[in-house]
């Protein structure tokens, strides 16, 4: 499934004639999302520019067909990439549950929205009181994005409920 901020990055395009991106996994994990990225690309008439080998999409309105068949065997090449490594993380994990070292989390664990809050204090009060980026906040106060993203989400259902 395409991400949604790509699809309403090209719900916006209209002066724009070339998306460039570092390497095909970049765009998706899966072959079938490459390739209906590329095709809604297309219909706008935007090329894809592939840096990591220099490939172009569309070359003078029309699809390069060689570029295409390359495309189509690099996101296959990205997809197994990315299968392998769920592999190898699922067998690293065994591995870790089998020597000790990692229990996982309790089935049915939850923290409550109060505690999370407490825990992450810093992060909800900046949350509040100021109008910073949830990027900035992390930096601030020396946390990952993701853990200030959910310390938003969750401070924003606990007002709605309070």
């Amino acid at each position: 499934m395409l991400h949604y901020r790509l699809i309403y990055m090209l719900e916006r395009l209209w002066i724009v004639h070339i998306v460039m991106v570092s390497e095909i996994s970049r765009i998706a994990r899966r072959v079938v999302d490459v390739l209906n990225f590329v095709e809604l690309l297309h219909e706008k008439g935007i090329s894809l520019y592939i840096q990591q080998f220099n490939l172009l999409t569309l070359e003078n309105g029309r699809e390069n067909p060689i570029t295409k068949m390359l495309l189509q065997m690099l996101s296959i090449g990205a997809e197994m990439e990315n299968n392998q490594r769920k592999i190898r993380q699922e067998e690293e994990i065994k591995l870790a549950q089998m020597n000790g070292v990692y229990k996982g989390r309790r089935k049915g664990a939850k923290t409550l929205p109060d505690s999370v809050l407490k825990k992450h204090k810093n992060i909800a009060d900046l949350i509040d009181k100021s109008e910073l980026s949830i990027r900035r906040i992390a930096g601030i106060t020396g946390h990952s994005i993701n853990t200030a993203r959910k310390i938003k989400q969750v401070a924003q259902l606990h007002r709605n409920i309070n």
